[in-house]
């Protein structure tokens, strides 16, 4: 079995938003489980892992205010890319539930990318890749 990501955990304001905006991404993804922490460092939260059954994202409620932009100089996470089959077809979902395209990757005969943030201002990357082949997929010449 080789090392993979199998999830990554993020706090928000607004769990049912992230929800909402990750599952009109990515339809087949779905909240696989989900609970209430009374006391997490002295606040109560809930929680939710929406994903599938090999990957997710952990949602936490009980964040305050929103991401540090991307663009900024800070230490943490830039952006989370999310591999999808369609990249036009999830830029029509998103657009039909209300999500405005913030920038396109460049251009790149192998993948296409785009990058939305969501209400809370975390940044997400979707990728379409148009190569099975690893060393296309993994150029970063072009």
């Amino acid at each position: 079995m080789s090392s993979y990501v199998e999830h990554a955990n993020i706090s928000v304001v607004d769990a049912q938003k992230m929800i909402q905006f990750l599952t009109a991404a990515i339809p087949e993804w779905k909240v696989r489980g989900g609970g209430k922490i009374d006391n997490w460092f002295g606040r109560p939260i809930e929680w939710f892992h929406v994903g599938d059954d090999h990957s997710y994202i952990a949602i936490s409620s009980g964040g305050k205010g929103d991401a540090t932009h991307w663009t900024s100089h800070f230490t943490g996470f830039k952006h989370i890319g999310i591999v999808v089959p369609d990249v036009e077809a999830l830029i029509e979902r998103l657009s039909k539930a209300g999500y405005e395209l913030d920038h396109r990757g460049d251009e790149h005969p192998f993948r296409k990318n785009v990058y939305y943030l969501e209400d809370h201002g975390m940044l997400f990357e979707f990728i379409e890749y148009f190569s099975e082949k690893c060393c296309e997929r993994n150029d970063y010449i072009q």
